[in-house]
């Protein structure tokens, strides 16, 4: 019990990366604010990048550290990315931390890829990347998730933050992370039924990855 105590309150540092509208700076909120109602110090900053639909975004998190949010990219304990090429642009900042790995399989080939402009990499060469430079990947299928979640509203954070609450690491409690996610995203009844459900989802679509020889 004592080691546990001590495991949860090594401090953690996060860093979410993703694209505009996948809620990145929302989840980072959800973390924190749920380890912060936790007793535990926390800070972090909302936003680096372009926050508009498709543009990088990151944000980092600090868990059981109050003073800085920022921390240079070898000190990552854990990279949640919700699309894969911003998550190995960031994993070759920080390799020399080889940070576990939470991702999904969103992978947004940019227009320009379209016109000619940009090659992007193939997505196999991708995933073999993220696990050379990693030391555990874990792989949310967010494209099983959205094709069999019913309804048009098909939230990606929610399903990413209660995969996080099988992490006893980051010490976030199912029952109250799921409480939060109804409170500050629950603006109305519907809202919450769609909510709840993607929380209770997300883990069901989770599996590691298991290194290639």
């Amino acid at each position: 019990m004592s080691e546990n105590r001590k495991q949860n309150e090594k401090p953690v540092n996060i860093a979410i990366v993703g694209l505009g509208g996948q809620g990145v700076i929302t989840l980072a909120k959800l973390i924190a604010s749920t380890s912060f109602g936790l007793g535990k110090k926390v800070c972090f900053n909302e936003m680096h990048g372009l926050s508009q639909r498709g543009g990088s975004v990151q944000s980092f998190i600090r868990i059981n550290e109050a003073n800085n949010p920022i921390f240079a990219a070898e000190d990552v304990d854990l990279v949640i990315g919700m699309e894969k090429l911003e998550t190995i642009r960031y994993l070759y900042l920080a390799k020399k931390a080889q940070p576990k790995v939470i991702m999904t399989n969103k992978y947004d080939i940019r227009s320009t890829h379209d016109l000619g402009l940009v090659v992007f990499p193939d997505e196999d060469e991708i995933d073999k990347e993220i696990a050379r430079y990693s030391s555990e990947v874990y792989l949310f299928d967010a494209l099983g998730y959205e094709e069999n979640f019913k309804g048009k509203f098909k939230p990606l954070n929610v399903p990413v933050f209660a995969i996080l609450t099988t992490f006893p690491e980051l010490g976030l409690p199912e029952k109250e992370s799921k409480d939060l996610v109804l409170d500050y995203l629950g603006r109305n009844m519907f809202i919450r039924q769609i909510n709840k459900k993607a929380f209770e989802e997300g883990p069901k679509w989770l599996k590691k990855l298991e290194e290639s020889s």
